[in-house]
C-alpha cells in the first residue's frame, strides 16, 4: 500500500470537522466547548465519549478509545489508514497521492477496491436493464403494482438481474471484470469440483430478480437482495449476497445509509421487515426507517442503533412469523438500553400495504400509538386466549417474565412489573417470583462470546500503558503536550540515556522524538493519527485530563527525579555485578570506581532535587 506524505494527512485533518464526521454516527450533544455521546466501541448507558474540536481528538472515559479523526474512520469503519485518509480526503475535496509502502497491504486494499467496483458496475447495469430492456418487463410490471414509479427506483437505484449468465458475461467482457472477481464478490456461485476434481464453470447467483443495492454508511454498494419474479421461481423470495471481504450482514441495516441521520434526529428508528416496506415508509416521509432484511436481527445492529437513538418501533407484518420476529428482537435489543415500542398493524397489512391504502397519516398514527413490547406481548396473548381465567394468566405472566428479566435496570424492572401485574390483575409479589426464576435460568444459559467485545483490546492496552508510566515521566509528558515551552526546552535537554534506561518513559521518549508542536493544532493530530492505535488512544487519554498545574520549575524537577531514577538503576546493577563471582581484580577496580562515580553524581542530584537547606520544595518556587 501506498504511503501517504505528512503534508497531505496534515491537510486532510485541517480539512476535517471532527465534530461533523462522528456526530453522523453518534448522537452528540455541547458540554462547555466539548461535544459528549454514547460511545460507538462500547456499551454504555450514560455518555463517556468525549469530542474535542479545538484538539481534533476523540476519547472515551469508559473503555479508553481514542483518537483523531482518522483513528475514528478506521476504527469505526473497519478501514486501513490509508482507506481511512482518502475517505476523508474525497469529503475535503483534496488529492491524495501515495508513495509505495507495504505489498501486502497493496494488495489487500487493491482486492476491497476491486470488489467495491464490481458492485458499483453490477448496480448501475441491473439498474439500466431496469430502466431500459424488454427482459426487465415484468420486474417493471411489478414495481408499478407495488406502486413504485420510475423516479423513486432511480433514487434506490433499483435493478433487474437478468436470466442468463451469458448475459452476465457479455457485460464482463466489457466491464473487464475477471470471473475470479465476481465469485469473491458473490455475484457468481462457484460449485465444489466433483470427486474427479472436474469444476463447472460459475454462474450468476441472481437470475430473474428483482434487484435491491445494500449500501455501507459511506453509500458504496456491498452487497445486493434479489427478489423472485414469479410465485413458481426456485430459491428463496429474496436472496441476499454471501458474506465477502466488504460485506457483513451482521453489520448492515438496509438503508441506513440514508436514514442514520434523520434517526438522530428522531431520537427513533423504525424497523421494517424487508426492503420495499422500507422503502414505501421512507418515500412516504418517515424517514428515520431502516429494514432488517428479513428477522435476522443482530446485536450489532443494535448497537449501531444505539449509538444514535434511545427508542425503536418494530414495524413486522401482524402474523405469527412476524411477531416471533419482534420477540427475538426486542431480546436483543432491549438488553443495549434500547426501549422498544411494536406497531399494531392490521392484520393482513404490512407498511407498504398500508400506506398505500390508508396513506401515510394513518401509518404515522399508528407508530405514535405503539404500545411498548410487554403491553404489545399481552394484548396479543389476551386476544388470542379463549379463556381469561386465573390459570391462564398466570401461564402469560410466566411467558412475560422471562421478557421483564432481560431488563437489566431496577427502575425498569419495577416499571415492567407493575404495568404487567395490573393488564394480567395478578399480584406483583407473584410475578417478581417469576421474574426472578426467569432470570437465574437466562443466567444458567451459556453465552454466545461476541468476538469484537472479547478479543483482544488495545483500547484496554492503552489503559495498562497509561498506569504503567513513571508518575514523573508523565508529569513531564502532560505538561509538554500542553505547553510549547516545556516541550522545546525538554528536546534540548540530554535525555536520551534518562529514556533509554528508565522504565516507564515509553510515551514520553514518543513524544521526545516526534516533530508534535503544541502551537500547532494540526501537527498535534498528525502525531497521533501516524501512532499505533493503543499509543493514539493512549495520547488521548492523556489529552483529555485536566492540565497538571506547574509549568517550567516543575518539568525541570520532573526531569531531574527521572535522572535520578536513571542512576538508582545504574548504581544498582553495578553493584549487583560486583558480587558475581570470578572477576579479575581489575574488574573489581573498575566496578569499584565505577560505584563510588555513581554514588557521587546521585548525591549531586538528589542536592539539586532537594533544594538549598530552608529553602521551599522547588515545585512551590514561582
Amino acid at each position: 500500500m501506498g504511503r501517504i506524505p505528512e503534508e497531505t494527512v496534515n491537510q486532510v485533518l485541517a480539512a476535517t470537522d471532527i465534530v461533523a464526521l462522528i456526530g453522523r454516527s453518534v448522537k452528540l450533544r455541547r458540554a462547555g466547548t466539548n461535544w459528549v455521546g454514547l460511545c460507538p466501541f462500547h456499551n454504555e448507558k450514560s455518555p463517556s465519549f468525549n469530542v474535542s474540536p479545538t484538539r481534533g481528538t476523540y476519547h472515551c472515559f469508559g473503555c479508553g478509545a481514542g483518537g483523531s479523526a482518522i483513528r475514528f474512520v478506521m476504527e469505526h469503519d473497519a478501514m486501513s489508514f490509508v482507506e481511512a485518509v482518502k475517505r476523508l480526503a474525497d469529503a475535503a475535496g483534496i488529492r491524495v497521492e501515495e508513495e509505495v509502502w507495504d505489498a501486502n497491504a497493496e494488495a489487500e486494499a487493491k482486492q476491497r477496491a476491486m470488489l467495491i467496483r464490481a458492485h458499483k458496475e453490477a448496480a448501475e447495469w441491473f439498474h439500466q436493464l431496469l430502466l431500459r430492456h424488454q427482459l426487465a418487463a415484468p420486474a417493471r410490471e411489478y414495481l408499478k403494482g407495488r406502486g413504485i414509479n420510475a423516479e423513486m427506483a432511480k433514487r434506490w437505484q433499483m435493478g433487474y438481474a437478468p436470466q442468463s449468465t451469458a448475459f452476465y458475461r457479455e457485460w464482463m467482457a466489457q466491464k473487464k471484470l475477471p470471473e475470479a472477481v465476481m465469485v469473491e464478490a458473490g455475484l457468481f456461485i462457484q460449485k465444489e469440483p466433483d470427486e474427479y476434481g472436474r469444476a463447472e464453470r460459475p454462474y450468476a447467483r441472481w437470475r430473474h430478480r428483482l434487484m435491491f443495492p445494500i449500501r455501507n454508511d459511506n453509500g458504496d454498494v456491498i452487497a445486493f437482495s434479489g427478489r423472485i419474479l414469479d410465485k413458481d421461481q426456485k430459491g428463496g423470495k429474496y436472496v441476499n449476497s454471501p458474506e465477502t471481504p466488504i460485506f457483513r450482514k451482521s453489520n448492515v441495516l438496509f438503508g441506513f445509509d440514508k436514514s442514520k441521520r434523520h434517526i438522530a434526529k428522531a431520537g427513533q428508528a423504525v424497523i421494517c421487515e424487508g426492503q420495499i416496506d422500507m422503502i414505501m415508509v421512507f418515500e412516504a416521509g418517515v424517514q428515520n426507517v431502516v429494514a432488517s432484511q428479513g428477522t435476522a436481527f443482530t446485536e450489532q445492529h443494535a448497537k449501531m442503533l444505539k449509538r444514535l437513538c434511545n427508542e425503536v418501533v418494530l414495524c413486522y407484518d401482524s402474523d405469527n412469523a412476524g411477531r416471533e420476529a419482534a420477540e427475538k428482537a426486542f431480546r436483543i435489543l432491549s438488553p443495549q438500553g434500547l426501549e422498544v415500542r411494536v406497531s399494531s398493524l392490521p392484520q393482513g397489512e404490512d407498511p407498504d400495504s398500508l400506506i398505500r391504502k390508508q396513506g401515510a397519516d394513518a401509518f404515522r398514527g399508528i407508530l405514535e400509538a405503539a404500545p411498548d413490547f410487554l403491553e404489545h406481548q399481552i394484548r396479543a396473548m389476551l386476544s388470542g386466549s379463549k379463556s381469561a381465567g386465573m390459570a391462564e394468566r398466570v401461564r402469560m405472566a410466566e411467558q412475560v417474565a422471562g421478557a421483564i428479566a432481560i431488563f437489566s435496570g431496577v427502575a425498569q424492572r419495577v416499571t415492567a412489573v407493575n404495568k404487567v401485574a395490573k393488564l394480567l390483575e395478578i399480584s406483583e409479589e407473584e410475578l417478581n417470583r417469576m421474574v426472578t426464576r426467569a432470570a437465574k435460568e437466562r443466567d444458567k444459559q451459556p453465552q454466545k462470546a461476541d468476538a469484537a467485545e472479547n478479543g483482544a483490546k488495545p483500547d484496554e492496552s492503552a489503559k495498562k500503558l497509561v498506569a504503567a508510566q513513571n508518575p514523573n515521566a508523565m508529569l513531564l509528558c502532560q505538561l509538554a503536550l500542553a505547553d510549547a515551552e516545556v516541550l522545546f526546552w525538554l528536546r534540548e535537554a540530554e535525555c536520551e540515556e534518562i529514556l533509554n534506561e528508565v522504565p516507564g518513559t515509553e510515551l514520553l521518549a514518543l513524544l521526545w522524538r516526534s516533530r508534535y508542536d503544541p502551537l500547532n493544532e494540526i501537527s498535534r493530530t498528525a502525531f497521533m493519527a501516524g501512532l499505533e492505535r493503543h499509543l493514539e488512544a493512549a495520547f488521548s487519554m492523556l489529552l483529555a485530563r485536566k492540565r497538571p498545574p506547574g509549568g517550567m520549575l516543575d518539568a525541570s524537577q520532573a526531569l531531574e527525579a527521572l535522572d535520578v531514577t536513571r542512576l538508582q538503576n545504574l548504581l544498582q546493577r553495578t553493584k549487583g555485578r560486583l558480587r558475581q563471582s570470578g572477576l579479575s581484580s581489575q574488574e573489581m577496580e573498575d566496578l569499584q570506581h565505577r560505584v563510588m562515580e555513581l554514588n557521587a553524581r546521585l548525591k549531586e542530584s538528589l542536592d539539586r532535587l532537594r533544594g538549598p537547606p530552608n529553602s521551599p520544595p522547588a515545585s512551590s518556587q514561582k
